[in-house]
Formats: C-alpha cells, sequence, structure tokens
C-alpha cells in the first residue's frame, strides 16, 4: 500500500466558505443545493435543515476523512470506534445511526450485506469530493428506505474553467501518517470531466484505553485506503447530455475487540461503484427527464485468529450487490410551479460467508438472500405572493416482502423582508426496511434472522426561523425539531433473533450563529441541544449526546494566509460501560468532552498552497464510544498544487 501511496498526489481547491452574500437572506447569490427537494433550489427556500460543506471548507480545514468534515454541523453527533478507518456511525437528529441514507452523487451507497443496512463513515477520503450536502429529518418522500434522520450526498467532482487542471497534493504526520492526491480535470467544449487517485496510509494509534492495563497489548491499529474516481459529463446537444461515474475504493484496517486489545484483528473492504444517466429537456425545455442507472458492489471481511486473550478464531465475509434504476422527470409548470414525478426499482442480493471456531467448536454457514422493491413518487414547490414557498411530496413504495409503504412531507417558507427574516416549518413520514442481514443473517453465537420483520416507521416534524443582520455582518437562526420512531427493529436475547419491539420519541433544537464582520474574519457556532429516548422505558438512546457544539472560523490576516481555528464539545451521554480491568459494567452517562483542531495555509503563489493542520491540541483523553480510544495529539503537513 505504501508503494502505491507513493505514486499518488492530490486534488485542489480555493476558499473556506462562499463569498458574495445576498442582502435578502445573508447567504451567498448562488447557494443551491440539490437533495433536499432533487431540483436545483436556493437554500433560503427550503423548509427543512440544510447544511453544504464545500471543497473550499475541505482544503482550508485540511480535513483528510469523511469524519472530520462532518463533526462540527449541527445535529451531528458522529461516533468512531478510534482514528482513520474506525468503524465510525452518525446519528443524526437523534435518531439511529443506520437511519441516515448516504448517497454518492444521488445513488444510495448504505451497504446492503451489513447489518442493519449501516454506511461506515470512517472509511472515506474527500480528495474526488466537490460539496457534501446534508439533509435532516424524515426524507423517504424522495429516497425511500432508511431516510429517517436524514440524508448525507457525497457529490464528486468534474469540470473546470478551462480544458485542463492537473492537481496535486502531499501530506505527512504523526503516527506515521502518508497521504497522496492525484487529478485532472477540465472542461473541452461540450464535456467535462474528472479523473482523481488518492492514498492514505497511518500506522494508527492504540485504540485500546491506556485504563485497561490488563487487556492492553501497546498494538497500534493502522489503516490504509486507496480510492481511485473517474466522472463525466458530455452535453451532446442544447437538449441533452449523458453522464458515467466509476468509484473504487479499497480499505484495509485493523481492529480491537472491546474491550481487549487484539494483534490479529483485521478487515478488509472493497467498494465498487458504478452509474450512468441520460437527461433530455423537451417542451421548450421546461421538462427534463432523467434516467438513470446505478451500481454499488461491496466485499467486506473480517478476520481474527487466536491470540493471548483468545483462542477463538473467524473469517467471515459480507458481500453485497445493489442495482438500482431511477425515472425523474421536472416539469416547470409556470415561473411559480415545478413538478417533479419519478420511479426507482431496485435489487439486492447479498452472501454472508461464517468460519469461525471457539470452546463450543466450529461454525460454518453460508447464506445468499435478495429482495427487490419499486417505489414511485411526486411532489410539487410552488411559489405564493413573492414570498411563501410550499414544497409537498408523496411517495408510494411497493417491496416484494416486508409490506407496502405511503409516505408524504409537507413544508413551507415565508419571507419577511421588514424584519430581514425567515419563517420555517415542515413535517413528514419515513420508513427503514428490514435489510437482508435483519431477515436472513446466521451467526455463530446462534442468532437467526427473521423473515417477517417489518419496516421501521416515523413522524417527524420541525419549525424555526432565521434572520439577517442589515449589511450582512450575521445571519442566525434556530429550529426545533421532534420524532417520533414506531416499530425500531431489537435485539431479543430470549429467542436470539430479531423483532418489532422498540419505539423512540426524539425531540431538539438547532441553533446557529455564523457571522461575518470583516471582509477577512469569518465565523460560525453550531448549537445542538437533544433529548433522544426510549418510547417505553422513557431512558434516554445510547450515544446521543443531550448538548454538542460545533465551532469553526476563517481569518485571513495577511494575503495568502488563512488561519482556520476549530472547536468542538459534546456532551454527557448513555453508554455501555468497561471498567478500567476491561469488566463490563453496564450503561450509565459519561461525561463529555471537548476538542481543539486548528489549520493554516499559505498560498505561496496562485497555484501552491503549503498547510498543516494540528488535531486534539489540548491533548485530550478521549472515549467516544467508550472502550474506543480516540487518537492523541497529531498533526500533518504537506503542499497542494495545481497548474
Amino acid at each position: 500500500m505504501r508503494e502505491r501511496l507513493f505514486l499518488t498526489t492530490a486534488l485542489a481547491a480555493t476558499s473556506l466558505m462562499p463569498a458574495a452574500a445576498d442582502a435578502q437572506s445573508g447567504r451567498p447569490q448562488e447557494e443551491v443545493v440539490v437533495t433536499a427537494t432533487r431540483v436545483p433550489t436556493d437554500l433560503s427556500r427550503i423548509a427543512t435543515g440544510v447544511s453544504v460543506v464545500t471543497r473550499d471548507d475541505i482544503d482550508r480545514n485540511g480535513w483528510q476523512t469523511l469524519p472530520e468534515a462532518l463533526r462540527t454541523l449541527p445535529g451531528m453527533s458522529v461516533v468512531s470506534s478510534g482514528g482513520p478507518g474506525g468503524n465510525t456511525s452518525v446519528f443524526l437528529r437523534g435518531t439511529n445511526s443506520d437511519h441516515v441514507l448516504v448517497l454518492l452523487d444521488g445513488l444510495p451507497v448504505n451497504e446492503p450485506a451489513l447489518s442493519a443496512g449501516a454506511f461506515n463513515f470512517g472509511e472515506d477520503l474527500l480528495g474526488d469530493l466537490q460539496r457534501i450536502e446534508v439533509v435532516r429529518g424524515p426524507a423517504s418522500t424522495l429516497y425511500g428506505s432508511a431516510a429517517i434522520g436524514g440524508v448525507i450526498n457525497l457529490i464528486t467532482r468534474a469540470g473546470a474553467d478551462r480544458p485542463l487542471v492537473a492537481e496535486a497534493a502531499a501530506a505527512a504526520g504523526t503516527d506515521g501518517l502518508l497521504q497522496g492526491r492525484a487529478g485532472l480535470r477540465g472542461t473541452l467544449d461540450q464535456a467535462d470531466y474528472a479523473l482523481s487517485v488518492e492514498g492514505l496510509t497511518t500506522g494508527g494509534d492504540n485504540y485500546t484505553p491506556r485504563r485497561f492495563t490488563s487487556r492492553n497489548l501497546g498494538e497500534a491499529d493502522g489503516f490504509e485506503n486507496l480510492t481511485a474516481t473517474a466522472k463525466g459529463v458530455l452535453r451532446v446537444s442544447e437538449t441533452a447530455k449523458v453522464e458515467a461515474l466509476l468509484r473504487w475504493r479499497d480499505a484495509d484496517l485493523q481492529i480491537d475487540s472491546v474491550p481487549t486489545d487484539d494483534p490479529n484483528y483485521t478487515g478488509r473492504s472493497e467498494t465498487l461503484t458504478l452509474q450512468a444517466a441520460g437527461e433530455l429537456k423537451l417542451l421548450d425545455e421546461r421538462l427534463t427527464s432523467r434516467l438513470s442507472a446505478g451500481r454499488i458492489e461491496t466485499k467486506r471481511g473480517f478476520r481474527n485468529a487466536a491470540d493471548v486473550f483468545s483462542v477463538s478464531t473467524n473469517n467471515d465475509r459480507f458481500d453485497g450487490e445493489r442495482l438500482q434504476f431511477d425515472w425523474q422527470n421536472t416539469l416547470a409548470a409556470s415561473r411559480d410551479l415545478t413538478l417533479t414525478a419519478g420511479a426507482t426499482a431496485t435489487h439486492e442480493d447479498a452472501v454472508f460467508t461464517t468460519r469461525s471456531t471457539s470452546a463450543f467448536g466450529p461454525f460454518n454457514q453460508d447464506v445468499d438472500a435478495r429482495a427487490d422493491a419499486f417505489g414511485a413518487y411526486a411532489q410539487a414547490q410552488l411559489r405564493l405572493a413573492e414570498r411563501v414557498d410550499v414544497t409537498a411530496g408523496i411517495r408510494h413504495d411497493l417491496p416484494d416482502d416486508y409490506g407496502t409503504r405511503t409516505t408524504w412531507k409537507l413544508g413551507a417558507v415565508v419571507a419577511v423582508p421588514e424584519i430581514h427574516g425567515r419563517l420555517k416549518a415542515a413535517g413528514g413520514t419515513a420508513y427503514k426496511a428490514p435489510t437482508l442481514y435483519d431477515r436472513y443473517g446466521l451467526t455463530n453465537f446462534g442468532y437467526r434472522g427473521n423473515p417477517d420483520l417489518q419496516a421501521e416507521e416515523s413522524e417527524g416534524w420541525e419549525a424555526g426561523a432565521e434572520f439577517d443582520v442589515p449589511g450582512g455582518v450575521a445571519t442566525l437562526g434556530a429550529s426545533y425539531f421532534a420524532n417520533d420512531v414506531d416499530r425500531l427493529i431489537q435485539f431479543d436475547f430470549i429467542r436470539n433473533s430479531s423483532f418489532n419491539l422498540a419505539k423512540a420519541d426524539i425531540e431538539g433544537v438547532e441553533s446557529f450563529v455564523a457571522l461575518t464582520p470583516l471582509p477577512w474574519l469569518e465565523a460560525r457556532l453550531n448549537y445542538t441541544w437533544t433529548d433522544a429516548r426510549d418510547g417505553t422505558t422513557g431512558t434516554r438512546l445510547l450515544r446521543r449526546p443531550e448538548h454538542q457544539v460545533g465551532a469553526t472560523a476563517r481569518v485571513e490576516p495577511l494575503p495568502g494566509l488563512t488561519i482556520s481555528p476549530e472547536a468542538m464539545f459534546v456532551g454527557r451521554r448513555l453508554d455501555v460501560i468497561y471498567g478500567d480491568a476491561g469488566n463490563f459494567i453496564g450503561t450509565r452517562a459519561v461525561g463529555g468532552y471537548w476538542q481543539m483542531n486548528l489549520a493554516v495555509s499559505y498560498a505561496v503563489t496562485d497555484g501552491l498552497t503549503v498547510f498543516a493542520r494540528g488535531t486534539n491540541l489540548a491533548d485530550r483523553r478521549i472515549e467516544n464510544p467508550n472502550g474506543f480510544a480516540q487518537p492523541d495529539r497529531g498533526g500533518l503537513v504537506g503542499l497542494r498544487a495545481s497548474f
């Protein structure tokens, strides 16, 4: 892997936050998002909570991995079993980690063969991404299963302001970290393209906490990643275009078995994503019809040999495939009315293979399962009296094995220019289908999937307001949200299987202040209060902090010099607890923690930038989740070039 890494260098970009604010909204004049409505829409006209991470944000903050780019966003709780490569979950607005639907250029990429169908955020790098759009709240009306907490869309790069831009970057840091990226992108007449390759390797820290003295070997847990991406968009004519995407990612990681250090436990994942689409404009370009086909293939394996702490061994594989066809039609019926309708057909296939030995003897099992689903959706976007934007949608899904589902979404934004404000409210329903593993998986401790599982269901709403300080020096806002989730799938220890047993009651507040007091100074502070509880017992749900704060800033004291501080606070939360001897204690509240990071970059020339990033600068001892140590103080230095 290191040999391959030295052959790679990097893609680059420009500034941290968008320029040129609109006097009415306090937002960038062309801040347009697609994920919230599946149609390019001004951010100020969207009723639900939306966050955008740009290429500029990624470069100026020196972020290398996906969790780094998400940690400070409102409503976002990121929980990682170690450093880069460690299994990383995102709890969005207090919902479960598998209630977040992840898209790559609009194509769902949650792994079809994993338990609960969650997405491991810890394995993805950022070099091929142009932006990340995060939509909070129920979104099944547009995207189907898993969008209970929200949707995260990873949007890749393509095109430039000239025919050829060559970009490269390289960095080195603590824990033996080496990173490199290289890419070509540009625009040739009617074609936009981008090619990139990126690699990262690190020896890692020891993610078994030092307090586990009797079960700690001091062994570091490393991570290696190689990602290659190709994307092209060809405008065949003024009314037709075709596009294609290929992304391949290979990752190797070392794992610990809480609460025990494990020198022989390793994981390997390989993901191939393919997508092709064609788009045609009809009726004097008022109607846009888009047909896309996408395929994700995942191969994930875990291997553990006997060691000083255990004689058990395992060699497990989770191989999955999802094929999806999507047809979307958008009609600009009038200046103030846009109608969208479409249909999605999906086929999933998963193979689970277990080869293990333990004190109870060997266990070998092979399971092959598959499922099909079809869904149709419709949406209307209407502007009234030049100040009210209404969005309404409905969807009906026809899966072949867990019952039909109908979901809806309704939202409105009211502009109040007299007080430089916007009032907004939205509500809707969502669902999460039981995965193939939930229904048909088997394990060496006797677990058997339940083919009779039904979909989890939710109903959520939010209401809030945003205000702009005249002159564009500040924008502030707050939203209250609530979400009731029923028929949650839960493991039953007595029957050793999963059933629709639980429910959750969630409420919270997201608030922010964005400041631009001077052209060379920008800052943003996000605060989230979340109360997520078991709907039956009233107990707080695991790993959802009640209070969370994220702060970022951009300071340019001198031409070309940018300083980007970053701070976060994660409050008290309920977690599974292990004592210092590695003994299981139960569940209880654990204390909060804070962390400080700092990035500095200097543009030596228009095409060459040197940068440095320091993480966990106060060297805090952090466990989130309990039993997994987060990296100590670290840093990296590097350079980016484009020509």
